[in-house]
């Protein structure tokens, strides 16, 4: 990954990752991934990086426990990207856990993405790892759910309906949420985004200057 593109990411936020997708390059398939994917724990740094993409199944009975796949896949791991699992639909057990986030780290990734719950907050927490989930709980998912692909194509819930996520698309995630941005408009959602942010600076320096809100809205534009 392009070292200065990623700084360059983590000095935006949402806000206008999401408008310069939305408004600038109107990219017609969703990207903002569903409200209740949260960070498990409070935060201020961006997470960015390519989506190293898995999805797993429920257990249907002992015979179909396979936790193989799951140690294998933390070898195809690399620096810099980004864990995103697609559990199927399947919320009843916790899905990551501090041991999880430590080998994920151990193997490269800067963070992780669950669309389930996850548990070991406080761990995760004093370890630093930037995970967003849905909820949390102490249920251990081993027997009852496992990752069963990797690498491969996913679907995750979104806010406007499902999001599809590549391997190799990047993942943009702050306390506002988590937005995928396809692969091959990664520069161009940067651009559009940091003209927005030079913008939104501007008007929020303009707002001490000025009485004239519609004033400031001509000469500068919508914000």
């Amino acid at each position: 990954m392009d070292t200065n593109i990623k700084a360059r990411y983590e000095k935006l936020y949402a806000g206008v990752v999401y408008d310069a997708m939305e408004f600038d390059l109107k990219l017609k398939h969703n990207f903002l991934l569903a409200q209740t994917i949260k960070p498990c724990w409070k935060f201020d740094e961006v997470l960015f990086g390519p989506a190293f993409t898995c999805k797993g199944e429920k257990v249907l009975n002992a015979d179909h426990i396979d936790d193989t796949v799951r140690l294998k896949m933390f070898q195809r791991f690399y620096e810099g990207c980004v864990q995103v699992i697609s559990s199927g639909g399947f919320r009843s057990v916790a899905q990551f856990g501090d041991i999880s986030g430590k080998i994920a780290r151990k193997f490269g990734a800067v963070g992780a993405v669950v669309d389930a719950p996850t548990r070991d907050v406080k761990l995760i927490e004093r370890d630093g790892f930037r995970l967003f989930s849905d909820g949390v709980q102490c249920t251990d998912a081993y027997g009852k759910w496992q990752i069963t692909e990797y690498d491969v194509p996913i679907v995750m819930p979104g806010i406007h309906g499902t999001v599809h996520v590549m391997p190799g698309d990047y993942v943009f995630g702050d306390p506002d949420g988590v937005i995928i941005i396809p692969k091959d408009a990664v520069e161009q959602v940067l651009e559009c985004a940091e003209k927005r942010l030079h913008r939104e600076n501007l008007i929020r320096q303009e707002i001490y200057n000025t009485n004239d809100i519609v004033e400031l809205n001509d000469r500068v534009g919508r914000w």
